[in-house]
């Protein structure tokens, strides 16, 4: 183990003598130290550089993740026909069939009417319609092929 200590500061000493050698040459030393303070110099520019673009990226992804917590990137329509269009796109993405559905909006009630092919369609539609920004509530009308509609019910059974 001691022999391991030695051999360890006998490296030490003679990386600093060299270092000591290498920057005190009375030739090339000034230049080589110049060059060096220069070189760290830099390097910490750099460092500082990073480390502030980081700290403003880190700033600039926790605003914006504040920001959509609030709601903000979100559509926020301003009267019934703006979300009607907000609800057909929301409809044209699911990958049901659409086109037998009429939508009505009144004051934030979305009224949906006509035949889905089956109920798990319907429940989706239901529920894409629920999540559109400026809907508070669904009214559904919709029904699977071979069924009244629901609001022809009443009138189907008095006749």
């Amino acid at each position: 183990m001691r022999k391991l200590v030695r051999k360890g500061r006998f490296v030490t000493a003679a990386t600093v003598g060299a270092a000591v050698a290498y920057f005190a040459d009375p030739d090339n030393g000034r230049s080589r130290r110049v060059r060096a303070k220069d070189q760290l110099g830099a390097m910490m520019r750099r460092r500082r550089r990073e480390a502030e673009q980081l700290s403003r990226h880190t700033a600039n992804v926790a605003a914006g993740e504040a920001a959509q917590a609030r709601g903000a990137g979100e559509p926020k329509p301003v009267d019934d026909v703006d979300v009607v269009h907000a609800v057909k796109q929301a409809l044209s993405e699911l990958g049901v069939p659409t086109s037998d559905l009429t939508v009505d909006v009144v004051e934030g009630t979305a009224a949906l009417r006509g035949q889905v092919p089956s109920e798990e369609d319907k429940t989706k539609v239901e529920q894409a319609v629920g999540r559109v920004p400026g809907v508070q509530r669904v009214e559904s009308w919709l029904h699977l092929p071979g069924q009244p509609a629901p609001n022809k019910a009443s009138a189907l059974q008095a006749s």
